[in-house]
């Protein structure tokens, strides 16, 4: 008969850092929490807004008893070249975790299914529509803090998520108590004032949303977004349970991401890096990608791209052209009449929007 020792030992051979156990039931709590924030425009664009389906595990599996929750460590010692102009989310910089993490949740899962009669599972490595982290709290992997994380005693907030959802009855495992106390690093360390109040983020002012936000953002949030091409680890960075933590454990997830913005600048579905394509970053699409460089530019103040900026006043994206056009008046000494050429010869109507917003708005 399997129980939770053996399937915890198989857990760690198959790669899992850290397994703990949960019960189905609802998360009520959370539910009520979220339905205000809903109401104050305040969840994630990235969440599906179905909060019964979110909170409600057995929505996800009928008859759900236990859900199994898995960890992986992603830290690491290494540090970037700074000669690259620009700050990018430590989870992004090796190969997509949830192809890493998705294998090893399938080995697990099959390992389930041929140890036991009549069982049924679901399992969701961070992109399904339920709560990873409020999970990994219940089950006793960390405690969510006040950076909206998951804090783990071993490995810090730098870890990925999944889960199993099962129909088999597991004792759940004992909760961890929150440990930040008093501490308020990370809400005055963030740069976007996101966190607005202890363990509550608002994800519109989150570096980390506006970095992947599509379409043409205002200029109050390119500004927010500083040298950061994706993602934003502020609030992580400055955690103390971040200090001292066990690093370098998975070789899938070490540093890979380390060209420079002109390479950047310069990406199509043509050149297209595959260690890029494999990055967690590349779901947004090589637009965006190119769009937030165009930003970091601006924000540093990169003159020696000019050229390159310049350049892309011939992108076939609209909204590329229309950053560039930003960009460039951003970093050039003197862009009016430049500028002014661009809006006689601009046909697309967002771009021409933003020619004249340069010239005529400032």
């Amino acid at each position: 008969m399997i129980n939770k020792s053996i399937i915890k030992d198989k857990a760690k051979e198959i790669g899992f850092d850290l397994v703990g156990f949960t019960t189905a039931e609802p998360f009520t709590n959370i539910k009520n929490i979220l339905l205000k924030r809903k109401e104050k425009n305040e969840l994630s664009p990235f969440i599906n807004d179905d909060l019964e389906l979110l909170t409600n595990p057995q929505k996800h599996l009928k008859n759900a008893k236990s859900i199994i929750s898995l960890a992986m460590s992603y830290g690491n010692s290494n540090t970037r070249k700074k000669s690259l102009n620009y700050s990018i989310s430590n989870y992004t910089l090796g190969k997509d975790y949830h192809l890493i993490f998705d294998k090893k949740l399938n080995i697990l899962d099959k390992f389930l299914k041929d140890n036991s009669k009549n069982i049924k599972t679901k399992s969701y490595v961070d992109t399904g529509p339920i709560l990873d982290r409020a999970i990994a709290e219940r089950a006793g992997l960390g405690w969510i803090g006040k950076n909206n994380s998951l804090i783990t005693k071993k490995y810090g907030s730098y870890v990925f998520l999944g889960e199993i959802i099962t129909n088999l009855d597991f004792t759940p495992d004992r909760k961890i108590e929150k440990k930040c106390a008093s501490c308020q690093k990370c809400i005055e360390i963030c740069p976007g004032n996101a966190l607005v109040d202890q363990f509550h983020i608002n994800p519109n002012n989150c570096i980390g949303y506006l970095t992947q936000k599509k379409g043409i953002i205002p200029v109050e949030e390119r500004k927010k977004i500083g040298d950061n091409l994706w993602g934003c680890d502020k609030c992580q960075e400055i955690c103390p349970y971040n200090k001292n933590i066990l690093t370098d454990i998975h070789n899938e997830f070490e540093i890979k991401l380390n060209e420079d913005l002109k390479t950047i600048l310069n990406f199509s579905k043509n050149n297209f890096p595959a260690k890029w394509k494999n990055s967690a970053l590349s779901w947004r699409g090589i637009r965006i990608l190119i769009r937030n460089a165009l930003i970091v530019i601006a924000n540093s103040n990169l003159k020696k791209y000019i050229k390159e900026v310049k350049t892309l006043f011939g992108h076939s994206s609209s909204v590329i052209r229309a950053y560039a056009y930003w960009t460039y008046s951003e970093i050039s000494d003197d862009y009016n009449k430049i500028i002014e050429n661009q809006l006689q010869k601009e046909k697309s109507p967002e771009a021409k929007e933003e020619l004249t917003k340069i010239l005529y708005q400032r």
